[in-house]
């Protein structure tokens, strides 16, 4: 059985011996004798398993985070993205506080104004890997517009919105921003094909 054990344990690699002595509490007598036999042989020392060890608990950790950046996205913002997002919403910002004057809307479009400000900052945020799409900036002012006018005419309708109805309205223009930029997706790809790099 030793024998088996030794001409095994002869021909994995380093590596696989090293993890092999990580592990050896759930070896059995005659393989951990023959491991240790081996890790002799190739001068492998305890400091060796310890380093291969914190290189296996690095890559995991950098698998995870890897892991984590394809479900959730890119976790940093770079200069430019948080310049470009600072640049939208101050634009959307002067938007909400000078247009109204400016145009000597009435107040029955703040509540409108508000959730449009809300969903149009919240999916800047959340999709910032697509800023640099210019399909994604139509669709957003397209949707904001839209939902604008809608939210505006609920309010003439009904009155001043209650708590649940500012949460449905904002969730409306979530849904109405995907829609659009849905529809200008298909589009593309109706013109372009499936595989189209054009850019916007």
């Amino acid at each position: 059985m030793l024998t088996n054990f030794s001409t095994e344990y002869a021909q994995r690699s380093d590596d696989e011996l090293l993890e092999l002595a990580t592990q050896r509490h759930s070896l059995t007598q005659e393989a951990v004798t023959a491991l240790e036999s081996e890790l002799r042989r190739r001068n492998l020392t305890e400091s060796d398993r310890l380093e291969h060890q914190k290189f296996v608990k690095h890559q995991e950790r950098r698998e995870y985070r890897g892991h984590r950046r394809k479900i959730f996205g890119k976790r940093q913002f770079s200069w430019r993205e948080l310049l470009s997002g600072f640049v939208a919403l101050g634009v959307i910002a002067w938007a909400y506080f000078s247009l109204p004057k400016a145009y000597h809307l009435k107040p029955d479009w703040e509540e409108a104004a508000v959730c449009a400000v809300i969903a149009s900052v919240f999916v800047i945020v959340g999709w910032r890997s697509l800023w640099g799409n210019i399909t994604f900036w139509i669709a957003l002012i397209l949707s904001a517009s839209i939902q604008l006018a809608v939210v505006h005419a609920w309010v003439l309708r009904t009155g001043r919105l209650n708590r649940s109805a500012g949460k449905l309205a904002t969730l409306f223009g979530f849904v109405l921003f995907f829609a659009i930029y849905g529809c200008f997706k298909l589009l593309r790809r109706s013109f372009y094909g499936e595989g189209s790099t054009e850019s916007g």
